[in-house]
């Protein structure tokens, strides 16, 4: 590892790998607290200018699954920006918060990476690739992570329902590579690392809203209960809770809709589109995700359009023998037996092809 990066661990349909962070990704050691950074993609509503998403609640837990701090409320992240939210450590103790709990708020984002920094000044990351891999709600983020070349998927979360996940936690130092550690590299054994990452508890869940609106609880890996010596993971799993995020006596000010749940709002991703001609942002696997969304998306590399609504593929116009039936770059509107298929224009266009 080059002196001044943090190697996170990261996933692309199964297949891992290394993702280089800077030391400017992360916030700074400034006495007995932690300091995450939330990077975002995407949110809703509005584009990727004068919009932005409330920063989630985070809750920290030492490496034995003690509660030592949360932040409630942090306050507002920028679409495509990010957000420093500080948490205060019990007691003014400056143990390691291994695990964090990341609770959705109100306006729902799109969370590319979370990075922290440690009492002490240890780092630690994660990047969404996993949000993607193990099953939750993603788009494309068009967040580069430094001399890794790659734009990072983003994972969406949301606390009024109008996306599925609450909420997720991390457990930092599974998705850290350490000095000298080689990940799988054979097919078989990658699958397992995976599996295990998104499977077990521990390294990485999500929470969602049919389940826990408010998550403020986590699994974390019982200490000295160790792997056997065969290998198997026999490790026990306990839980553990942090305090809510408001006292009993004042959930009855909220301002909350029928039922005590806060009610969501109409879909507003329908009138937005997306242009990119990144290698590593294709119409095809966003159409063939089931767990994709988002605004309409034009690959420009290959050529194709997907309606995010339905999730079908379509070519983009480009020649004589294609203007109909296809995506029509010019007038932004995709024309069906001659027919624009919208009543109205998009009303938000978001250009992510390079030079923009």
């Amino acid at each position: 590892m080059a002196a001044g990066v943090i190697e996170a661990i990261g996933v692309l349909s199964g297949v891992l790998g290394i993702l280089q962070f800077g030391i400017d990704h992360f916030p700074k050691d400034d006495g007995p607290k932690s300091t995450v950074r939330i990077t975002v993609g995407l949110d809703t509503p509005g584009g990727l200018n004068n919009a932005g998403g409330d920063l989630p609640d985070v809750r920290l837990f030492n490496e034995a699954g003690k509660f030592i701090g949360i932040n409630v409320d942090p306050g507002y992240v920028s679409d495509g920006g990010f957000g420093d939210i500080e948490i205060s450590h019990k007691g003014d103790t400056n143990q390691q918060p291994a695990y964090a709990l990341f609770s959705a708020n109100n306006d729902a984002i799109c969370v590319a990476h979370a990075t922290v920094t440690f009492p002490g000044n240890e780092r630690y990351t994660w990047v969404g690739d996993w949000g993607r891999q193990c099953g939750g709600t993603w788009y494309y983020s068009n967040i580069y992570v430094d001399s890794s070349n790659r734009k990072v998927d983003c994972l969406w979360i949301d606390g009024n329902n109008d996306q599925p996940q609450t909420g997720f936690q991390v457990h930092w130092p599974e998705f850290v590579n350490k000095d000298g550690e080689q990940l799988p590299s054979d097919e078989n054994a990658m699958a397992d690392k995976v599996d295990y990452l998104c499977n077990r508890g521990p390294p990485f869940k999500m929470y969602k809203y049919d389940d826990v609106q408010d998550p403020r609880g986590i699994t974390y890996w019982v200490l000295d209960h160790k792997r056997s010596e065969s290998g198997s993971d026999n490790r026990k799993i306990g839980m553990s809770y942090a305090p809510p995020k408001y006292p009993t006596s004042a959930k009855f000010g909220r301002d909350l809709g029928r039922n005590g749940t806060i009610p969501s709002r109409p879909n507003s991703q329908a009138n937005r589109l997306v242009v990119s001609n990144n290698v590593q942002h294709t119409a095809t696997e966003l159409c063939e995700s089931e767990t994709s969304y988002g605004p309409d998306f034009v690959d420009l590399k290959y050529g194709q359009f997907c309606r995010m609504s339905d999730k079908t593929l379509w070519p983009v116009c480009g020649s004589a023998q294609t203007v109909d039936n296809c995506f029509n770059i010019d007038v932004q509107q995709l024309i069906v037996n001659g027919v624009s298929a919208r009543d109205t224009p998009y009303s938000n266009v978001v250009d992510w092809t390079s030079g923009q």
